[in-house]
């Protein structure tokens, strides 16, 4: 059990295992990397508070993935109340020194990707970002999303099959 009284290196040691996992993960439920960095901190300052709620039975990982969902979705919310901005902006990061046609045609597809995992609901594009994106069983993501694992099992086929209808051109 981890305990609020642990020495501050430990709490260090914590966030910095867990930073990158926590990152991407509200990148990929917002495709917004802004928003990403501020969820970010958002989600560890609500786990350095909630610490000494945590009484262990599930898994830490867990415990700050149900935060980093529960953020994001809030985030999700708060911003379908507001006029919606394009997503398409939100394919950056292609590696300098590409061919020029190459780079063009990663990024359009980059900004395709995010635009369509964009366009899932919430608890399909959490489905996905949990289970293909960061790696986790479908039993770890139903634990987090507090669902059975059958429940996850179909909300991780119906992601696929509204990407790959949204993704088409791309496939064929």
């Amino acid at each position: 059990m981890i305990r609020s009284g642990r020495a501050p290196g430990s709490l260090d040691q914590l966030i910095q295992r867990h930073l990158a996992a926590v990152r991407s993960t509200l990148f990929q439920m917002t495709c917004d990397d802004a928003a990403a960095d501020d969820l970010t901190q958002e989600v560890f300052l609500r786990a350095i508070r909630g610490l000494a709620g945590f009484d262990g039975r599930a898994k830490f990982s867990t415990w700050l993935f149900r935060i980093s969902k529960n953020t994001a979705l809030t985030y999700l919310e708060r911003q379908s109340r507001m006029p919606s901005a394009s997503q398409a902006d939100a394919a950056d990061g292609v590696a300098a020194g590409s061919a020029p046609d190459s780079r063009l045609l990663t990024e359009e597809l980059s900004a395709d990707i995010q635009q369509a995992l964009g366009q899932l609901s919430p608890t399909l594009r959490a489905a996905m970002v949990l289970t293909s994106l960061q790696g986790l069983s479908p039993t770890e993501a139903a634990e987090i999303e507090e669902c059975s694992t059958s429940t996850m099992y179909w909300r991780i086929h119906e992601a696929r099959k509204q990407l790959r209808q949204r993704l088409q051109e791309h496939l064929s």
